[in-house]
């Protein structure tokens, strides 16, 4: 009987320390948060403007996924439209950043770009990079391994 006693008095001031009393709040001290890591918390897909500059309306589907990787929100209603959501939290007191873009489609071919990224206009120089020429010198082949075993078999002429 008495262990009883003890055991419920022991397990009501166990229990007791799990309720709601009124406890006052403790609020930190500003200069506190810089001492305590926090992570940056990501959600949705990484949108960028370089991704968004190397869209160009007439790409396909299949194109433009592999792009900017399989879109955030696929409508059932909105087949022909993509949506693509990004939003990063960071530490302390910066501000989220959040970046939308929607992406339309017609006949399975981007015709619309939306959204907080907008394509920047194509420079000449770019232009000139994408159709640059490069010549690449003719090499002497100069016999490897394989080569002259084939010949000392008598398997390959031998070239002069």
């Amino acid at each position: 009987m008495q262990k009883l006693l003890i055991s419920i008095i022991a397990s009501s001031a166990l229990l007791s320390g799990c309720s709601n009393l009124s406890m006052p709040e403790v609020s930190m001290p500003d200069a506190l948060p810089d001492l305590v890591y926090k992570v940056e918390i990501q959600q949705g897909n990484i949108v960028n403007q370089r991704m968004v500059n190397r869209l160009e309306p007439g790409m396909s589907k299949r194109q433009v996924s592999f792009i900017m990787g399989s879109p955030m929100i696929s409508d059932t209603f909105h087949a022909a439209r993509w949506d693509y959501l990004y939003r990063l939290h960071k530490s302390g007191h910066a501000p989220t950043d959040t970046r939308r873009v929607s992406l339309h489609f017609e006949n399975e071919q981007l015709v619309r770009i939306e959204g907080d990224i907008r394509p920047e206009p194509v420079t000449e120089d770019e232009i000139a990079k994408k159709t640059q020429v490069v010549e690449v010198p003719v090499q002497d082949r100069n016999e490897g391994f394989f080569d002259k075993t084939l010949e000392v078999l008598y398997l390959k002429d031998k070239e002069e």
